[in-house]
């Protein structure tokens, strides 16, 4: 024998050892189909979060519940996703800071890890229906504080106006 037993190589290793190495080639050719980085000018998905309140500038948003069930208020975010406000007894009110960007004029409500979620609506609903709260979206400076106030009854069956102080 010109080979020690240990080094000998049979047909089934030969076949294990080729599937190996075809396998470490296609994980390795994928690896550099990789997302570029962002100074490329590739897009890169997440990369144009805004993280944090710098630049954006507290809008006090309260909503009042007028009518005599509850209400339940809601922002519709960009992306089709949306996240539950809060639930707002009757005679009770409903508040949260969104942050306003005087630049693009967009409303953002902030998740838990300080990333911005621009907000497209927000909207109120009970049993009797369900409303849009009209944001005031534009560039340059916007209100400290907008106040909406939610009555049953009309046509719609709720409403929620914009409201003064």
């Amino acid at each position: 024998m010109l080979f020690p037993q240990w080094l000998s190589v049979s047909i089934q290793n030969t076949e294990a050892v080729g599937r190996l190495f075809v396998v470490f080639i296609a994980l390795s050719a994928g690896l550099s189909s990789l997302p570029a980085s962002a100074g490329s000018g590739a897009y890169v998905p997440y990369s144009g979060i805004i993280h944090g309140t710098e630049g954006a500038d507290p809008v006090k948003i309260s909503v009042v519940n007028e009518t005599s069930v509850p209400l339940v208020c809601e922002a519709a975010l960009a992306h089709w996703y949306s996240d539950e406000l809060g639930r707002v007894s009757p005679g009770e009110e409903l508040t949260l800071t969104l942050w306003h960007d005087q630049k693009t004029g967009v409303f953002n409500l902030m998740n838990a890890t300080d990333d911005r979620m621009p907000v497209e609506a927000l909207w109120c609903a009970s049993e009797a229906g369900r409303t849009r709260l009209t944001l005031p979206i534009a560039s340059g400076k916007a209100k400290a504080a907008l106040r909406y106030s939610c009555r049953a009854g009309g046509e719609a069956g709720l409403s929620c106006e914009a409201a003064s102080g």
